[in-house]
């Protein structure tokens, strides 16, 4: 006999009906939210993605704009004048507003002569250029160039404090950058660097790169770099050029100091002073510039085998910026003796 449902077992079975349409709902609204909270991250996300990408297309044609407008200043100026200097219209870009030349974003531009720095690569003579200058002119000038980075090692700018340390990273370079095998007095060739923990051969040819004097016996990133305390001697050498010349004009006090220990802090600063005159610029175009000035000592000079008052190589920094966003182009370019100005290298960080 079939037994009927009374009212409580009917309220029961509804209420259990009603409990699992809500735990649905419930389960349903929470997945709808799930997914609706997850469409929105992936498109946010691809918003972000496009929007960086359209931010950082921007910022890198306003830094290629820096570039081009870097190199026709360069250009011009070397066919307009006789030399370059701290006071050419190139080395005041930096000063320059820039800003309104965009509708949106702003231009950070600086240009450095690499020409008033060390060549590093200078520290010996290549077969090349052995064969392109007179032989006595270049022994004159790599001796003197090994014993200018000496002193500018030595200055107390640096980590280093004992002439022999001094010496022997001179020497080291001296050995990194020549042809031959033969280890200079406490340099390192071949066998040095291959009983290392970590191998690698020693160079024997120009250096590439700067950075790549880091590779080299006794330079230290704190040397390299410089710390809170000292500078660091990557801002005084150069892998560009190789005929030894450094121009007076545009070279970092230290390293003009350098040049003869006799210069003392005061014919450094009315130098530095000097060169900095507007009214000066013509008198700048002669290497022997600095002897006009008042109360220079007759028996200071510096070897003018060294010295040129133009310059070669460029490095040219441009920075696109907006908000929090930024692009820098780090271009490098070499001015040939008609003018005409080619890039060599461009880096976009």
């Amino acid at each position: 006999m079939k037994k009927s449902l009374s009212q409580s077992d009917m309220a029961v079975v509804v209420g259990n009906q009603s409990g699992m349409a809500l735990l649905i709902t419930v389960m349903t609204l929470s997945l709808l939210v799930a997914v609706t909270v997850q469409f929105h991250k992936n498109v946010w996300h691809k918003y972000r993605v496009a929007h960086n990408y359209k931010v950082g297309e921007q910022l890198k044609i306003i830094a290629d704009s820096g570039v081009n407008i870097a190199l026709s200043l360069i250009e011009a100026e070397g066919k307009e004048n006789k030399s370059d200097s701290l006071i050419s219209g190139w080395a005041s870009l930096e000063e320059e507003p820039l800003n309104g030349l965009f509708i949106a974003g702003n231009l950070q531009l600086a240009v450095t002569d690499l020409s008033g720095l060390l060549q590093i690569n200078s520290l010996v003579q290549t077969a090349e250029t052995k064969e392109a200058g007179d032989k006595e002119e270049r022994d004159i000038i790599e001796k003197e160039l090994r014993e200018v980075l000496v002193r500018l090692l030595l200055s107390g700018s640096f980590i280093i404090e004992e002439e022999v340390e001094a010496t022997s990273i001179t020497n080291a370079l001296v050995d990194w950058v020549d042809e031959d095998d033969k280890e200079s007095d406490r340099g390192a060739e071949d066998s040095y660097y291959q009983s290392l923990e970590i191998p690698y051969s020693c160079r024997n040819g120009p250096v590439q790169y700067i950075e790549e004097l880091l590779l080299v016996k006794g330079v230290t990133p704190e040397l390299f770099f410089g710390t809170e305390e000292k500078e660091g001697i990557v801002d005084y050498l150069t892998t560009y050029g190789n005929n030894g010349k450094i121009n007076i004009n545009t070279a970092p006090s230290l390293l003009i100091k350098s040049m003869n220990p006799l210069i003392t802090d005061d014919l450094l600063e009315s130098f530095d002073e000097f060169r900095r005159e507007e009214g000066n610029e013509e008198d700048l175009s002669q290497p022997g510039w600095y002897k006009n000035i008042g109360g220079w000592p007759g028996d200071i000079e510096i070897n003018e085998s060294l010295l040129t008052t133009t310059g070669t190589f460029f490095q040219i920094s441009s920075t696109g910026a907006f908000a929090t966003y930024a692009r820098r182009i780090i271009a490098v370019a070499a001015r040939g003796e008609d003018g005409e100005v080619g890039l060599l290298r461009r880096r976009v960080e």
